[in-house]
């Protein structure tokens, strides 16, 4: 409240006297819960910061068991300008030769003739049929809207396009309409039929079983399907120059035919990719030693300075640091067999944090791959799953302890928000009623003092 300088009947300091009792009053109560709310925002930094090093764990494995990064074979081509390769999981190691016999092409159909590409001219109406792959549609063309331009938007625009793109190509007679099909590949050859139209759109038909019935249209390519000779033994053809698991696993990109330019074919190579699960054991040794300096830091205590971390003796913490330490000693069973970390060079210092002997894990992935892969990547029984179940047990958004953690400490904050909201509804009253009280004073000694001077007054001769 704002407070009058009374005392104007005693010449007491009401407003001041107030003001101190009023600020002896709240400055203990203040002060603890102050003192509890920077405790509060100390553990919430420090559980955020531990939670954020989990997390980033717990995303890492996930994705290193999304993309199999412990599992994956490599691929290489002699003659990538011929034959890119690339391999999944699925792959198995060998090599192969590949011949590129034909490159799948995507079938093109022109009009013999120009049309007018004036953006007035009127070129016909009707429906036009076109059939790609056995899929149909109909567009219509209305005489209002049947230019160039209009025809060509209305076909590639169609929402039933069965795989068709309309352009124009312009020679030394005028603009030609040419027809492209979308994909690649003898199936995806374009059939059109123009009886359902007038002037000179009805000279669009095309019968890619007949080519040359209507001389009105010339198949300038046919599709054609790629072919590829593997060993110089199994011909393959597909409708795409990417050709999927003709190799197990594998997948060729076709680019130029070989026995051309000196390259009879290519050679392609599958091989484990050692080089992508070594560098991914190293950034996961990088993420799991940086959350124990994180959790190290927050739960020191440093006896020169006689000063502790904010999460120094928690529970939760120690509980967390311990359950990492045994997970990353604990064995899984591989064929018969238990393995742990340290058979592939991963080990554990005194400190907590993760070292790798180089030779060690290189021989590993060299020479035991396939127990490697099965180590990390076997379904719920693998590193990768198990890691990912404990970190899960700490960060998930319903049920994971530092995430309950977090949200007993925002409620403690919100409680002590109330407690500051009511001591200052507190203060407030019982500023008042102190000020009251002084004014009252002030009052009832001011009338004293009259009839103080009253009576002396009385009493002079």
């Amino acid at each position: 409240m704002g407070l009058s300088a009374g005392g104007l009947a005693s010449g007491l300091d009401v407003a001041g006297m107030t003001q101190q009792l009023v600020a002896a009053e709240r400055a203990p109560k203040e002060q603890r819960i102050k003192e509890q709310q920077q405790k509060l925002e100390v553990q919430l930094s420090g559980y955020g910061q531990i939670k954020s090093a989990v997390s980033g764990l717990e995303d890492m494995v996930k994705k290193f068991s999304e993309d199999k990064v412990f599992a994956g074979q490599s691929a290489k081509s002699s003659e990538s300008g011929f034959v890119s390769v690339e391999a999944s999981d699925k792959a198995r190691n060998g090599s192969y030769t590949v011949e590129v016999l034909e490159i799948a092409k995507s079938h093109k159909v022109v009009t013999n003739n120009a049309f007018d590409a004036d953006p007035k001219a009127k070129l016909g109406s009707g429906d036009l049929e076109i059939t790609v792959d056995g899929k149909t549609m109909s567009v219509t063309i209305e005489p209002d809207k049947s230019s160039l331009k209009d025809v060509l938007n209305a076909i590639n625009n169609s929402a039933d396009n069965p795989g068709v793109t309309a352009t124009v190509i312009n020679d030394a007679n005028g603009s030609k309409i040419v027809f492209s099909s979308t994909d690649t590949g003898v199936a995806n050859e374009i059939s059109i039929d123009a009886s359902g139209m007038t002037g000179e759109l009805a000279k669009l038909s095309f019968d890619p079983a007949n080519p040359t019935a209507n001389a009105d249209m010339v198949e300038m390519q046919n599709g054609v399907d790629a072919k590829i000779k593997i060993d110089n033994f199994t011909e393959i053809t597909s409708s795409s120059n990417k050709i999927e698991d003709a190799i197990e696993g594998v997948t060729l990109d076709i680019k130029k035919l070989t026995n051309t330019d000196d390259v009879k074919f290519a050679t392609i190579d599958i091989t484990n990719d050692t080089s992508t699960a070594k560098s991914s054991i190293e950034s996961f040794v990088e993420k799991y030693n940086e959350f124990i300096d994180t959790a190290d830091s927050l739960s020191k205590y440093d006896t020169e300075s006689k000063s502790s971390g904010p999460l120094n003796g928690d529970s939760l913490t120690r509980s967390i640091i311990s359950q990492m330490r045994n997970m990353m000693n604990a064995g899984i069973e591989v064929d018969g067999r238990t393995y742990s970390l340290s058979d592939f060079g991963i080990t554990t210092d005194r400190y907590g944090k993760i070292e790798i002997d180089d030779d060690k894990l290189d021989d590993a992935l060299k020479d035991n791959f396939n127990a490697f892969n099965a180590f990390f990547h076997t379904d719920e029984k693998g590193f990768l799953d198990k890691a990912e179940a404990i970190f899960k047990g700490y960060t998930s958004s319903t049920d994971g302890s530092l995430t309950n953690k977090e949200k007993s400490l925002k409620e403690q904050q919100d409680r002590l928000n109330d407690d500051m909201d009511d001591l200052n509804e507190r203060m407030k009253a019982f500023e008042e009623r102190t000020y009251q009280q002084f004014t009252a004073m002030d009052a009832a000694i001011g009338k004293m003092n009259n009839q103080l001077n009253t009576m002396m007054s009385l009493m002079t001769f």
